[in-house]
């Protein structure tokens, strides 16, 4: 799958559901502007996880300083748009 053929909506869906699978909610009750530690069962091993699986799911590997600086499901939607188009590699 190259970068031109993923979609946001991909990336929101996949996000999304990796978030509710390890913390067992609905997907339905996640929205872009939750805060990740806010989320029913967060905790930090379980979002080291969730940021494992989407490393893998888009062959990309996120700075850490990038990760600890993502609040909400957006931004780290956003992140991973970024990583996934190349746009993280110049910075």
């Amino acid at each position: 799958m190259t970068s031109e053929s993923i979609t946001r909506e991909q990336i929101v869906s996949v996000t999304t559901e990796y978030l509710a699978t390890e913390l067992k909610i609905p997907a339905t009750g996640i929205s872009g502007a939750d805060v990740l530690r806010e989320l029913p069962g967060a905790d930090s091993m379980k979002m080291l996880r969730v940021v494992s699986k989407l490393e893998r799911r888009w062959d990309v590997e996120f700075d850490d300083e990038a990760i600890f600086a993502v609040k909400t499901v957006d931004e780290l939607v956003l992140l991973v748009e970024k990583s996934v188009s190349g746009d993280l590699a110049e910075s």
